[in-house]
């Protein structure tokens, strides 16, 4: 919702970051085995992961820039160790990049690190003045990073952009190819097209016993029974033993009080507002005159008619994320916009509205719907709560225990004793497939791994479940094998006739290509008695209803002169023919108005893949020589901690010299 005016400083810094992480995964992955010296007995953020050109890049440094990457959401454990090789192999570049920029001669100063943290960072120096180490360290902790950390991200980017400019300030991109790739952006094509659906000529498929026999017989692997197995389940349901626990309301008072930052509500303020922006990012006195006399234009027709600011938002806020919305930002809390908005928008009485805001992005006008204060809330409105917070963190360590004890026990117990001594539920099922839904559990795929991956009489381990933690015994095992037609008849005679559909529209699609290429598609079409649609004028970028984006098919048919018929291309699971009517030229004065912001893309994207391929190569002249090296050891077992034990609490803030 803020997403237009937010502040630059945090897209800045989340872009740097994006295009490195982009390079890591551009580059083939280099954890290689190596031998490693860390004493496991040593904390995990102490040991060393990789060292690049003799610099340790520690545990902790890794474990804080996949807390910073993962932003507090969940990653899935497949997921896991390919962000750990992106994450890893990001920091062991950029601490290249940042001696390749040492070797160079280059250092930044003081002044240079301050100047980035101004401008990636206004709001530490709101009026220019720096708020102090205290409360840039609160704001830095929104970031997960402390001061120090900041400071050395700050003189990591500065060295590695000037890596990057050294490198790539020389590449220039030619008049001809800017032309060229304008003409490509802007060409539209006019074409002619039938759609033909298999599935509008399934009832056009004759299907015969003899026919039906001989599919089933050539396709007779893909109706196997898989196999199935028939399992005893015990479930300790976290739900059912957390309602079985006591809290105490001296218990929920220390939770309380260790969390009331959780309950306190900040100050807010629900805002509308009107945004007329610059042309540019860097507008000139001339630009910002001419913005403000149109913002001013706007602004008589709010006071004139201040109810109609919604409608008036939507005719003329140029904010894309909230236009069609009326202006609506909803609640803000400070910090989360740029500070003369922030200001007003929390100055304004609620109802009122703004003059002019001038803002880096142009000027707003403000419309303020609510204020709330500042707020904690009761212990008393919150008491539940807690109490179902704290009776679930104990029920996940006691349903732990008891799958665990149970483990144990089902060894040489029969599990419905099991289950009644320690009080877990009890399930047992007829066979089931590795994809069939499991009582008290569902789908699980680690679950079903857990038992297809077990001999009979053999128990899992325990495996979580979105329940709590369960095990199974696996009492019969039912090998696959081939089913009777009769048993599978109504999935044959489906797939048969889907088959024979697509290549009936195959084979119709391809007769009237042919015809087509003779008489044209539109008489071809009517000695089939098919429908024949027409497209709009669209570029290589654009897409029609029915057949989706043209992306696919647009080398062919802008390469097609006027009246050509193209072969019969695949679209959707239909079968597509067309002609192509026309071709549109984009003028002169198109060019003129895109030749500058197509240049400047060209140019980046150019620039970028040179950098690339700057780095491919430092990266692989560093492995060869050794200087680059990865204790894939270290590297796992911190991988494989949740949280590494023994790490330290964030180091009190230190005086950096920012201010």
């Amino acid at each position: 919702m803020l997403n237009f005016f937010r502040r630059r400083d945090f897209v800045v810094r989340l872009m740097l970051g994006g295009f490195l992480v982009l390079i890591c995964v551009a580059m083939v992955m280099f954890l290689i085995p190596s031998g490693g010296t860390n004493d496991t007995t040593t904390p995990i953020y102490q040991q060393t992961v990789a060292t690049v050109n003799g610099v340790a890049i520690t545990g902790g440094d890794f474990s804080a820039e996949l807390t910073r990457v993962e932003g507090g959401q969940s990653v899935p454990p497949s997921v896991l160790p390919m962000l750990g090789q992106q994450v890893l192999q990001t920091l062991v570049e950029r601490q290249m990049l940042t001696d390749e920029a040492q070797t160079l001669g280059f250092s930044p100063s003081t002044s240079d690190i301050v100047t980035a943290a101004r401008q990636q960072v206004p709001a530490l120096y709101p009026d220019g003045k720096y708020v102090g180490d205290q409360q840039a360290a609160q704001m830095m902790a929104q970031m997960q990073m402390t001061l120090p950390e900041f400071e050395a991200q700050l003189r990591q980017d500065l060295m590695v952009n000037r890596v990057y400019s050294l490198v790539t300030d020389p590449v220039r991109v030619s008049a001809a190819a800017v032309h060229r790739q304008f003409e490509q952006n802007n060409q539209k094509a006019v074409f002619t097209y039938v759609l033909l659906n298999p599935v509008a000529l399934l009832s056009q498929v004759q299907v015969t016993p003899a026919a039906l026999a001989a599919y089933y017989k050539r396709h007779q692997d893909a109706y196997n029974s898989p196999e199935r197995r028939k399992i005893e389940v015990l479930l300790a349901n976290e739900a059912a033993i957390a309602a079985q626990i006591p809290i105490s309301n001296a218990a929920v008072d220390r939770y309380y009080q260790a969390n009331i930052a959780t309950y306190s509500h900040p100050e807010e303020v629900k805002v509308a507002h009107i945004l007329l922006k610059y042309p540019d990012t860097n507008p000139t006195p001339v630009e910002i005159a001419a913005t403000k006399k149109r913002a001013e234009a706007v602004l008589k027709q709010v006071q004139a008619n201040p109810k109609d600011f919604a409608a008036l938002a939507k005719k003329y806020s140029q904010d894309d994320a909230t236009a069609a919305n009326g202006g609506e930002l909803g609640f803000i809390q400070r910090n989360q916009t740029v500070a003369n908005f922030e200001k007003v928008a929390f100055s304004l009485p609620v109802g009122q509205i703004s003059g002019l805001v001038q803002t880096e992005y142009g000027f707003h006008i403000i419309k303020v719907e609510a204020h709330q204060a500042a707020y904690v809330q009761p212990e008393s409105a919150v008491h539940d709560q807690i109490v179902a917070s704290l009776q679930r963190d104990q029920a996940t360590d006691r349903a732990q225990n008891l799958i665990n004890q149970a483990a144990t026990l089902a060894q040489t117990a029969p599990l419905p004793q099991v289950a009644q001594k320690l009080g877990l539920q009890y399930f047992a099922t007829t066979p089931l497939s590795r994809t069939d839904p499991v009582t008290g559990i569902g789908v699980n795929p680690d679950f079903a791994n857990a038992v297809f991956s077990t001999n009979a009489g053999g128990v899992t381990p325990p495996v979580q479940v979105a329940q709590g933690f369960a095990l199974a015994k696996v009492d019969t095992v039912v090998p696959p094998g081939p089913q009777p037609l009769a048993a599978v008849q109504d999935a044959v005679t489906t797939d048969f006739k889907q088959a024979q559909a697509q290549k009936l529209a195959l084979s119709q699609a391809a007769a009237l290509q042919k015809a087509a290429s003779r008489v044209g598609l539109k008489a071809a079409a009517a000695a089939m008695h098919l429908a024949v649609k027409t497209s709009p004028a669209l570029t290589r970028g654009g897409s029609l209803p029915d057949v989706g984006a043209i992306s696919d098919i647009a080398a062919t048919l802008f390469a097609l002169k006027p009246g050509a018929v193209a072969p019969v291309t695949a679209a959707g699971g239909n079968q597509l023919v067309y002609q192509l009517v026309a071709l549109q030229q984009p003028t002169e004065a198109e060019f003129a108005a895109q030749e500058a912001s197509i240049e400047q893309t060209l140019l980046t994207n150019k620039r970028n893949q040179i950098f690339t391929a700057y780095t491919d190569a430092l990266m692989q002249q560093l492995q060869k020589s050794g200087k680059i090296n990865i204790d894939q050891a270290a590297y796992q077992r911190i991988l494989g901690a949740a949280a590494p034990a023994g790490e330290p609490s964030a180091p009190p803030p230190q005086p950096l010299g920012l201010g």
